[in-house]
């Protein structure tokens, strides 16, 4: 299969093309959605089981906003592992556009508005910083979004003075608030979610940003400017990462310097969990999504039966690795059989 008349041999992985005459079940599974969707309704059924009070409405009322916030935060990684690089910046984001919305978006400082601004042309443009180091100098991601996320946290520590910081009160009212029973966050990440899969699925903008991570050789013959896109991938990772910080600050009411540092990994994890290839190419924000949902859902499980802090990062850490060999596991298995039924 090719995008614009070009092959991409080469190319990430992509979801396993299947028979329409093949069983329900492998037609399901060669796609990294279903299989996401798959962990979601399993964790459930068994936390139903273990722990009935941990899909009760007040605990998926305390767990979505969470979740929520960690989707939006891997909306953005997954447009950066599209592009095969990976942005370790995020928690400095988050705690930047946190810290700066909770410090002068008082009216007595900037106001609510031009804080929620500021945090967010902040971030994006340490995102931008990052995209443009890692295409000019061709530098590795990690190196360079750990480099960038220094300086984020150098930042929100000498703008804090070490101290944490009140949310506006009118931002606390939306982040802790509802609109028919669905918390408010939830609709944010609902909003940005199909957002963006509607520009990356339905417009050539976004078959062309696929194109570029899956077979950049094949992009850039095709005169498409591969560095804009990685550019851009890096600037709205930065973007949503901020965001989620203004958000979090206001569902949280303070933030401290370290605000983001729990989001770090999670983001990562749901990215992997939803089927997106870490060598880039074609990503599914839906499992992505899908992936944030798991990840909220087992630290609630978890939390249900011990409060240790320890034993619960060993058990998710576990249980997240388990996910994650399954997934590849089943998507190398049915690739492999896919190659063998048709090997053009």
């Amino acid at each position: 299969m090719s995008l614009l008349g070009l092959p991409l041999a080469g190319a990430a992985p992509q979801p396993v093309a299947v028979r329409a005459t093949d069983p329900l079940g492998p037609r399901l599974l060669g796609w990294p959605t279903s299989r996401a969707a798959a962990a979601v309704v399993v964790l459930f059924a068994v936390s139903a089981v273990l722990s009935g009070a941990s899909v009760g409405r007040t605990a998926l009322l305390a767990m979505l906003p969470f979740a929520a916030l960690t989707a939006i935060v891997a909306v953005g990684q997954t447009l950066v592992v599209q592009q095969a690089g990976l942005d370790l910046s995020v928690a400095g984001g988050i705690s930047l556009g946190a810290l700066v919305v909770a410090r002068y978006g008082d009216a007595a400082q900037w106001g609510l508005g031009l804080a929620i601004a500021v945090a967010l042309a902040a971030t994006l443009l340490a995102g931008l910083v990052s995209g443009l180091v890692v295409t000019a100098f061709g530098l590795p991601p990690l190196v360079v979004t750990i480099a960038v996320n220094a300086l984020l946290i150098g930042l929100v520590q000498f703008l804090s003075g070490g101290y944490s910081a009140q949310a506006p009160e009118a931002l606390t009212e939306f982040a802790v608030g509802r609109t028919l029973g669905v918390p408010h966050l939830v609709l944010v990440a609902a909003v940005v979610i199909v957002a963006a899969q509607l520009v990356l699925k339905g417009t050539v903008v976004g078959r062309r940003f696929e194109l570029v991570g899956a077979n950049r050789l094949a992009a850039h013959a095709a005169g498409i400017n591969t560095r804009r896109y990685t550019i851009s991938a890096y600037a709205l990772s930065a973007l949503l990462a901020g965001g989620a910080g203004v958000l979090l600050a206001g569902f949280l009411r303070t933030t401290t310097s370290s605000a983001g540092d729990a989001y770090l990994l999670p983001s990562v994890a749901a990215v992997v969990l939803g089927g997106t290839a870490l060598t880039g190419g074609r990503g599914s924000l839906t499992g992505t999504a899908l992936g944030a949902l798991f990840l909220g859902q087992l630290t609630q499980l978890v939390q249900t039966y011990t409060q240790t802090t320890a034993v619960q990062n060993v058990v998710q850490s576990v249980i997240i690795g388990v996910g994650i060999v399954v997934q590849l596991s089943i998507a190398t298995r049915l690739r492999r059989r896919a190659i063998r039924r048709n090997p053009t």
